[in-house]
């Protein structure tokens, strides 16, 4: 091994650990007074949750009845119809980079910070 291996070798190792430094910056836990989750439906918004309420909430997907629920700043597809149960098998999520898709259902659960939504992404419809 010589010199130029070295150097590359050591070029490689730090920029692998500031990709996974950055990443972990990215992916961080909500706080759950600042967070909503927003539920969307063939790309349409039917629910906007808060999730520092903990419960039960109930929608229509495309193969049936869906039940979500939210416990302690985490949210998760409860029961749904759906081939294989899919969406909920993708279990608890408290990541705002972590949305849930449930593709036989077409619906998508996303999280966001409350202070990282401007009024201009909220809309009225």
């Amino acid at each position: 091994m010589n010199r130029s291996d070295k150097v590359f070798i050591g070029l490689v190792v730090i920029l692998s650990l500031t990709l996974f430094l950055s990443t972990g910056r990215i992916a961080k836990a909500i706080n759950a007074n600042d967070a909503v989750a927003i539920v969307t439906h063939r790309d349409r918004e039917v629910l906007r949750i808060n999730m520092s309420e903990n419960g039960l909430y109930k929608l229509q997907g495309d193969e049936g009845p869906m039940v979500i629920e939210v416990d302690q700043g985490a949210i998760r597809v409860k029961e749904e119809v759906s081939p294989l149960n899919y969406c909920s098998l993708q279990g608890w999520v408290s990541k705002t980079n972590t949305p849930i898709v449930c593709l036989p259902n077409r619906v998508i659960i996303e999280l966001e910070n409350m202070n990282d939504i401007s009024d201009e992404d909220i809309t009225i419809r």
